[in-house]
């Protein structure tokens, strides 16, 4: 094809589609074996987009695998965050790859068909990623606030019937975009994807609804639920001090593990208590026991250290998992909220956008955008540490036996740590 392509990166917001990622235009039409376009931008870009896509799919698919293989950890917390990672998954192969070529060829070559599928699928899994995020900081917020109350619908089978709700409505939302695609000639002879309106004044309401529930409204949500969650989480925090302010004398645990038979814990108070263990786990060679002393016979293990409450570890629990979700939520916003912005303000005044900004400018913002998708992977293994080190431990334990191994992913109210079990491997937390 000879023609020269023309692309808006500023009509995400009109088509939702990275095939729209640029107006540029030449003054004369290349000749036919120069078909892609390689200059200073597109030379930091492209590894760019090349490094963000592989993140994307690889560490959705290592999430999705993790969450989806053990159904005893299919809470709801968990499901939600399996949604958000099939949703960054499609949205990573569903954009990036379409990006990278319209920005090299310049043109949209997939057809009419595609240019109303490609970005109605896209719109969906923005759209589902941003409400995902609002049903998970809703579901803490009960869970955390008003524990008793979330009880009765708390479950499994609510969080499907959610989910299934947030797709419903994007598609719903999202249909306009669908319906009103087409295929364009620009003024060179080649394609371009856009929605076709009926009017200047139709568009721009559709688009600043879309600004309203994909941007404004979750945000509001978000942070009225966890402003809520981190006063709740402090009071506790409060209440937890005062009473070791009256007690502060705290319990040292001394565990007895005897070998085959059961487990006896001492206090410090000389009160004892046994806990008969069904049978006894020799695999435990695999775990690190820093603290274990291990007799002269070989038959017993004694591990002191000190316990934490339920309360404590609940709440220590929450804490961790509320850091890590406040994350998430900030890293969706900040990679999505520039591009929002810069998309509502070129629909009333592209000039000044174009102007003070740039194409290259505006497809730097489309990839930070798109790094959302590899964005939640990351975070949870630098932000769990039992995550974290869960990978390192199920790597080391393929490697060691390819054979007869499982993975679980356990979590205490929505955390999500990663447990291995496997012949020779130790169960942690």
């Amino acid at each position: 094809m000879d023609q020269l392509v023309t692309f808006d990166p500023i009509s995400f917001d009109s088509n939702w589609s990275t095939m729209d990622t640029s107006n540029w235009t030449t003054t004369s039409a290349p000749p036919k074996n120069q078909v892609l376009v390689w200059d200073g931008p597109q030379k930091i870009q492209i590894p760019l987009y090349c490094i963000i896509f592989m993140l994307a799919v690889v560490g959705n698919i290592l999430i999705i695998l993790t969450l989806a293989q053990n159904r005893r950890m299919r809470t709801v917390t968990n499901l939600f965050l399996l949604n958000l990672a099939v949703s960054d998954l499609l949205l990573g192969v569903l954009c990036m790859p379409f990006t990278l070529i319209g920005a090299l060829l310049r043109d949209f070559v997939f057809g009419g068909t595609m240019c109303k599928l490609i970005p109605f699928l896209q719109a969906c899994t923005v759209s589902v990623g941003a409400w995902t995020l609002v049903a998970i900081s809703v579901e803490r917020y009960y869970a955390i606030c008003h524990p008793l109350r979330s009880l009765t619908w708390q479950t499994p089978s609510h969080a499907y019937k959610t989910i299934l709700a947030i797709w419903i409505g994007s598609i719903i939302c999202m249909m306009p975009i669908a319906l009103l695609s087409q295929l364009k000639p620009t003024k060179r002879g080649n394609h371009k994807c856009r929605e076709d309106w009926s009017s200047l004044e139709f568009e721009k309401a559709y688009n600043i609804f879309l600004d309203i529930i994909l941007m404004v409204l979750p945000l509001a949500v978000l942070a009225l639920t966890y402003s809520l969650i981190i006063c709740t989480l402090w009071k506790g925090i409060k209440t937890e001090r005062a009473i070791k302010s009256q007690a502060p004398s705290s319990s040292v645990d001394m565990y007895v593990h005897l070998q085959g038979t059961s487990t006896t814990t001492w206090s410090s108070r000389n009160r004892a208590t046994v806990r008969q263990q069904s049978q006894w786990k020799p695999g435990r060679n695999c775990s690190d026991d820093a603290n274990s002393l291990v007799s002269s016979n070989g038959s017993r293990k004694i591990i002191t250290g000190l316990r934490k409450t339920n309360a404590e570890r609940s709440l220590c629990n929450k804490k961790r998992v509320i850091r890590m979700l406040c994350v998430v939520v900030m890293e969706f916003f900040v990679c999505w909220t520039p591009l929002y912005i810069i998309n509502t303000i070129a629909l009333f005044d592209k000039e000044f956008v174009y102007k003070n900004i740039g194409y290259t400018g505006i497809g730097f913002f489309q990839l930070l955008a798109y790094s959302s998708s590899c964005c939640n992977p990351i975070t949870y293994c630098f932000m769990n540490c039992g995550f974290r080190k869960s990978f390192v431990k199920l790597f080391r334990c393929f490697k060691s036996n390819p054979d007869n191994r499982n993975f679980q992913l356990e979590g205490s109210d929505g955390q999500m740590d990663l447990k291995f079990v496997h012949n020779r491997c130790a169960d942690f937390t």
